[in-house]
């Protein structure tokens, strides 16, 4: 105030001079300020996101000194007006920004939820149940089959108040239908039921207790009914020996050594061969019927498939054929850091 006074003396200006040039200078400020203001909320638009920086915000027009010393007092009052409105509009603006930031970052944590899911890091597994193979051995032919878990484990149930001769006749039954169904399947010699079973890999199995837990090394069972064999020959009446040589055979195949594996489920690795429609196992070829009823015997908790010899997606086929009759409608989820 007193350099512009003392100025205004020296050059014989009056009060009223004075008063306007404050009055230029306070618009100047204030232009600086609408400025400043809106450089700040172009910063966070365009630090935010891509969107914000669409927002088109209207430039102020800066007026030098001259030209502010040649406006009329109506004309500083029409632009003192005009930047009061545009500064509201600025501070709506902004408001409007941060409202919409929150918004997308509202919506980037949706996406980050389920991309995590989607990578296995918010979706889990488990299991209880031993898995093993539903086997049963023709000791006339010297075949084994697989036949279907679901089907044997609901004949060996009793079902809620059925007597003991309903569930005896039911049960015999429909064990003679799933032998009457294995004998028209492929059966597999010796070796080659060896070289199936090596093919799944042990896992990992939680054994709690009261006090805690321990997590163990398991092996792919075989389970089985001998009264089933007996039905796959054609038999009603199975001998002692002939009880004693399933068994036998049996445990030849469950002698086999499984590759080691720290998964919670045991792994099988499938070879697809697109062209020929055929999925090899541990070097046994077989079709897409054979291979289907193999994954039905497997009871428990299931097994894990690693398919081979494909690049992108399961082939159709082999998908109608193989993968949803057999249960596997969906891939198994990723782990956190695969």
């Amino acid at each position: 105030m007193k350099s512009l006074n003392d100025n205004y003396v020296s050059t014989h200006g009056s009060t009223h001079e004075t008063f306007t040039d404050l009055m230029f200078c306070a618009l100047v400020v204030l232009v600086l300020f609408v400025l400043a203001l809106a450089i700040e909320v172009s910063q966070r638009v365009r630090s935010s996101k891509k969107e914000v920086e669409a927002v088109a915000t209207t430039p102020i027009p800066v007026l030098e000194e001259q030209e502010l010393s040649e406006l009329t007092k109506e004309e500083v009052a029409q632009l003192s007006k005009k930047m009061q409105e545009q500064q509201l509009e600025i501070v709506q603006l902004k408001i409007s920004l941060q409202q919409r930031v929150a918004e997308i970052e509202s919506q980037e944590q949706q996406v980050q939820a389920q991309l995590s899911a989607l990578n296995g890091e918010q979706r889990f597994t488990g299991a209880r149940e031993p898995a093993s193979l539903r086997m049963a051995y023709d000791y006339r032919d010297e075949k084994f089959y697989f036949v279907s878990s679901r089907e044997s484990e609901h004949a060996d149930s009793q079902n809620s108040g059925e007597s003991f001769l309903e569930y005896s006749n039911r049960k015999t039954k429909e064990f003679v239908a799933i032998a009457l169904k294995a004998r028209k399947q492929r059966g597999f010699s010796l070796e080659e039921a060896k070289a199936i079973y090596r093919a799944f890999s042990t896992y990992k199995e939680v054994e709690p207790s009261d006090s805690g837990y321990e997590i163990v090394d398991s092996e792919l069972g075989i389970s089985y009914h001998t009264h089933l064999s007996g039905y796959i020959v054609g038999e009603t009446e199975m001998s002692s020996s002939a009880v004693d040589l399933v068994e036998m055979m049996l445990l030849q195949v469950y002698r086999e050594e499984s590759p080691p594996s720290d998964e919670m489920y045991p792994r099988v690795t499938l070879v697809v061969d697109a062209a020929m429609r055929t999925v090899k196992v541990n070097g046994i070829e077989m079709d897409a019927k054979s291979i289907k009823e193999i994954l039905l015997s497997i009871g428990g908790r299931g097994a894990m498939l690693d398919l081979e010899g494909i690049s992108g997606a399961a082939p159709d086929w082999f998908r109608e054929d193989v993968l949803i009759p057999a249960g596997y409608i969906s891939k198994v989820p990723k782990l956190p850091g695969q």
